[in-house]
């Protein structure tokens, strides 16, 4: 067994601190849930103390308790900190004539501690945050029973912390798509009154009047375009994935998706080459199918840069219809590859010409693809060497 430099050691705590401070569990009010559990604690397994700990820097700081009136002690005072540096179960039977006990200031001191039992609580990636502890004031052994007991509340407790890290994230997530959405609709508000100012100013001149309506009407779809990825994503976060599933000539959609998307490529200059194997069929929602490749088409225009090309291939493969956007954009970096279904999420290129992204539109199509059958990926050599979106679907049989 390989043994842990001291550097090691402290690296270790450090990045366990870190972690427990990403919970931001630390010094928050009295939670039912865990004094309930701390009190069958000490029901279920007879004994006078239980104590929900998470082991800060310098301090011992106590989440839930049952039998004791403190609300934290030093770090080295504790036993707590030893349970977080051992991987399992800690128990102390007698501290009198235990070894790593007798000397300690809970056993000689006026307390009286005899009797220690604990769990760590270990976080899904391996931190040990504090623990699920029991006290006594006599010596006791504890059965493999009791033992388990104390186990599966630790579980309860760690399940709820899990939760509680979750909900906080999700909420942090939606506030931030909020505050993301309200300034990528800001921005098309403020435009459509200014360019209708300017039409009446301008209204002889119709050339300078076609401009601006194009420009309102870019800045309306622009709206459109947000407020639909929103409820869409509401939609499936609630489950209301329908499917209207007929028998569609998947080229022939392609086509025309490839079609209503030409106008923005020549708008910055980019050429779309497609390249269709023509009759290839499958059954799928036509709506959903719809969305899924103006998403990815309407991407690679988004972020490929001026003057570039995008190529739009479908194809078959072992009885699957194959649909591929490739463009010459900035590539997927490795971290971007980690995080690109995910919702919420903008990865590292930026739009080239001012275009919106609400980081929802890839998690939607991944959703739609699955309902379909099918499954979506993507590929990239690395930054500014482009990306490939490759779609397969079930073919009709």
């Amino acid at each position: 067994m390989a043994i842990q430099t001291d550097q090691e050691l402290i690296s270790v705590e450090e990045e366990r601190i870190k972690a427990l401070h990403r919970y931001d569990i630390l010094d928050t009010p009295p939670d039912n849930t865990f004094d309930t559990l701390t009190k069958l604690a000490a029901k279920l397994l007879n004994v006078p103390v239980a104590i929900i700990s998470l082991v800060d820097t310098h301090r011992v700081w106590f989440k839930s308790k049952y039998g004791v009136d403190v609300q934290q002690m030093e770090r080295e005072e504790g036993l707590c900190a030893n349970v977080v540096s051992s991987d399992d179960f800690y128990l102390v039977e007698n501290a009198v004539t235990d070894p790593r006990t007798m000397g300690h200031k809970l056993v000689v001191g006026p307390f009286g501690l005899r009797f220690y039992a604990a769990f760590p609580l270990k976080t899904k990636d391996g931190f040990n945050l504090g623990s699920f502890c029991i006290i006594d004031k006599k010596p006791r052994v504890l059965s493999v029973d009791e033992q388990e007991i104390l186990r599966d509340l630790r579980d309860i407790v760690m399940e709820q912390i899990e939760l509680k890290l979750t909900s906080r994230l999700s909420v942090a997530q939606h506030n931030q798509i909020l505050n993301r959405t309200a300034h990528d609709l800001k921005n098309p508000l403020t435009t459509i009154p200014v360019r209708a100012d300017l039409i009446k100013l301008k209204k002889s001149d119709p050339v300078i009047v076609d401009a601006m309506c194009d420009q309102i009407k870019i800045a309306s779809l622009n709206m459109v375009s947000i407020i639909d990825e929103l409820l869409q994503s509401g939609s499936m976060e609630a489950g209301e994935i329908r499917l209207l599933l007929i028998k569609l000539n998947v080229s022939y959609l392609v086509s025309n998706v490839v079609a209503m998307n030409q106008p923005l490529a020549e708008r910055k200059g980019q050429t779309i080459h497609f390249a269709p194997e023509m009759d290839i069929y499958i059954n799928a929602d036509e709506g959903k199918l719809n969305e899924v490749i103006d998403n990815l088409i309407n991407n690679a225009i988004k972020y490929a840069p001026l003057n570039t090309n995008i190529y739009v291939r479908v194809s078959t493969l072992n009885g699957r219809a194959v649909i591929e956007i490739e463009d010459e954009g900035p590539g997927l970096t490795a971290d971007d590859k980690t995080q690109l279904f995910q919702r919420f999420t903008r990865l590292s290129a930026q739009p080239t010409a001012g275009e919106h992204s609400t980081g929802l539109g890839l998690s939607i199509v991944k959703v739609l693809v699955e309902a379909h059958g099918g499954w979506i990926f993507a590929e990239s050599e690395g930054e500014n060497k482009g990306a490939k979106f490759t779609v397969q679907l079930p073919g009709v049989k």
